[in-house]
């Protein structure tokens, strides 16, 4: 008993001063790999930049900032701590994407146009895309952002080619983005302008609101296959439009 006990004595000694090699080295990297973090996303309609622009999670969709007023509203009220995507087309601009800084960096972006606009109809719609690092583990992921031309389900029937049209752009785009970051998760989110969940690549789903009760005009998709909890409503901070506010873990 005693002789066994010295040589796992002697054996452990010498395993914790000698290198590792080989599968015993790659293990504290494979369980770096897989730690948890937790993110938070969010997506408001502003309501023409009527809305506030409150810090309500770590990364921000933001639908109908407009004007060049608007937009110097929002970056002011952010401050620092926030860094926003603005796309170079000028209609684009109005569904930027907002993160905290301080968590975040951006390591890719895009936008693409879905349809023109028409005057006293709607303005040039557009899907806008970031794709962002968590600072430390490099964790990577990617959030799309849009807003659907309205009325198209409502008193507007015109304008559902309009709205099939986007609709079929943003499919295509969020395939595209997951056939070239098979890796990365991504969430959609954004003024949908449609009360009825829309089918997007697996295992991209939509997330239901805590509470139940018919699916809001603003949407948020996340992967199915990654922990999230469902969506919460939250205040209208000054829009015609609720934000709303999710958490992921990956």
């Amino acid at each position: 008993m005693r002789l066994t006990r010295f040589v796992v004595a002697v054996v452990t000694a010498v395993l914790t001063v000698l290198p590792m090699t080989g599968a015993a080295a790659a293990a504290p990297v494979e369980r770096g790999a897989v730690a948890l973090d937790q993110i938070s996303i969010g997506t408001h309609n502003a309501f023409r930049g009527a809305g506030s622009f409150e810090r309500f999670a770590g990364v921000i969709g933001w639908q109908e900032v407009n004007e060049p007023a608007d937009r110097a509203k929002l970056d002011n009220r952010l401050g620092a701590e926030y860094s926003t995507f603005y796309p170079a087309d000028g209609p684009a601009k109005a569904v930027p994407i907002s993160w905290r800084v301080e968590r975040f960096q951006k390591v890719g972006s895009g936008s693409v146009r879905t349809h023109d606009g028409e005057a006293g109809v709607t303005p040039a719609r557009y899907v806008n895309w970031v794709i962002l690092e968590l600072r430390g583990p490099g964790t990577r992921f990617i959030v799309v952002n849009t807003h659907f031309i309205s009325g198209a389900w409502s008193g507007h029937p015109e304008r559902q080619a309009r709205w099939n049209r986007h609709y079929q752009i943003l499919r295509d785009k969020v395939a595209e983005l997951r056939q070239n970051h098979p890796q990365q998760p991504i969430f959609v989110v954004g003024d949908m302008n449609r009360h009825q969940a829309m089918d997007l690549p697996a295992p991209i789903q939509y997330v239901p609101v805590q509470g139940g009760g018919q699916v809001p005009l603003d949407h948020m998709y996340a992967p199915s296959n990654i922990s999230h909890t469902q969506v919460q409503r939250q205040p209208q901070w000054g829009s015609d439009h609720h934000a709303y506010l999710m958490y992921a873990t990956f």
